[in-house]
């Protein structure tokens, strides 16, 4: 069974892709779920193109995911829980995944824990996924805790091409085990060129899900992925 199984897709970042098309060219590297890009902070994006990306991956037998980056510009934890409750209905999402980072870490107050309540106030027991920082211990300040007290699942950024020394997959999942159950953390690969860091060399990238036996990953993201990384992630089992 191939480990890589998911990507995500944004409608920010460059041009928006054709959701038929970003179906078709994932389907074809045997990813098996879709995460489309739905909100921004408390702002629901484009619901025709969610809807879009709910057809193409039915047509080509995917699941769908919605994700949304919250805490732009700055944290609004009930309105931004409504907001991806929202944008879930309008796609039929089949999961979710929460992204909070910085700004959740430096707010005042209890805004994780407020999301959390609100959130699952909202949707209780739809499965979601949290994704932030690749390793908790750098960022002590983010309530881990709330997220995984609210049944959240992990999906650390594990972007290694970032930073090989501290950003290895097998590095992060040991470290979000802390907080969140190990079989069900899903981490995030890094596919793209960022701060005069370049992609990681693919018998690297290969070789650092086959360092974490037994959990499945994902892809970050469609627009920055090549080809040649799709085609040697999918042949990993």
């Amino acid at each position: 069974m191939a480990r890589v199984t998911g990507l995500w897709v944004y409608q920010t970042l460059g041009q928006r892709p054709d959701p038929e098309a970003a179906a078709r060219r994932a389907q074809q590297h045997g990813i098996k779920w879709l995460t489309g890009q739905a909100i921004e902070g408390e702002t629901v994006l484009d619901r025709d193109w969610l809807r879009g990306m709910r057809r193409a991956t039915r047509e080509h037998n995917m699941r769908l995911a919605v994700h949304g980056f919250i805490g732009r510009p700055q944290p609004r934890p009930i309105a931004e829980a409504k907001a991806m409750a929202k944008a879930i209905d309008i796609a039929e999402a089949d999961f979710a995944i929460v992204d909070a980072e910085i700004q959740y870490e430096h707010a005042t107050g209890p805004v994780s824990q407020q999301f959390v309540d609100a959130y699952r106030g909202l949707k209780p027991g739809f499965p979601t996924y949290f994704s932030s920082f690749g390793r908790p211990k750098f960022h002590s300040s983010l309530n881990w805790a709330a997220w995984a007290s609210g049944e959240f699942r992990g999906m650390p950024q594990a972007y290694e091409n970032l930073n090989a020394e501290h950003l290895k997959p097998s590095q992060c999942v040991d470290d979000w085990a802390r907080f969140f159950e190990r079989e069900q953390i899903r981490p995030t690969l890094g596919c793209f060129a960022e701060h005069g860091e370049p992609h990681l060399p693919i018998p690297r990238l290969v070789q650092s899900v086959r360092d974490v036996p037994g959990l499945r990953f994902n892809v970050f993201h469609h627009g920055t992925v090549t080809t040649a990384e799709l085609a040697a992630l999918a042949a990993v089992e």
